[in-house]
């Protein structure tokens, strides 16, 4: 099968709440005809400000560099990777944008759905 270009990948949270500092996870499926190349290390956490997203948190930070192994996804497969949420979130409604997860051509940034953050 040939690698993907443009592919439908679909990134979800494992829950639609949680707390500021819990642990969490996105997993990410396959819903494509083709075999994916992927690496969840490089992400952002942002707020829905208005009519806008605020970023919130980067990783890597600046001056890491990300040690995720890139992974090949069958059509249909799905992986995952956890994360925490910072201490000292606010409520309100985030989400994860995943960058340079690794398609070859167009935009390889994936959203994850949103979610909330309680207090």
């Amino acid at each position: 099968m040939p690698l993907a270009g443009t592919v439908a990948m679909r990134l979800t949270t494992d829950r639609l709440t949680y707390r500021a500092g819990e642990q969490g996870a996105v997993i990410a499926r396959n819903e494509s005809s083709r075999i994916v190349r992927l690496s969840l290390g490089s992400r952002q956490l942002e707020q829905e400000l208005g009519d806008a997203w605020l970023v919130r948190e980067r990783s890597p930070g600046p001056g890491e560099i990300c040690t995720a192994s890139p992974v090949m996804l069958p059509p249909g497969a799905t992986t995952g990777a956890s994360f925490r949420l910072p201490r000292g979130l606010g409520p309100g409604i985030y989400r994860w944008r995943f960058i340079g997860i690794g398609e070859q051509r167009g935009n390889s940034e994936r959203l994850t759905n949103s979610f909330g953050i309680e207090a």
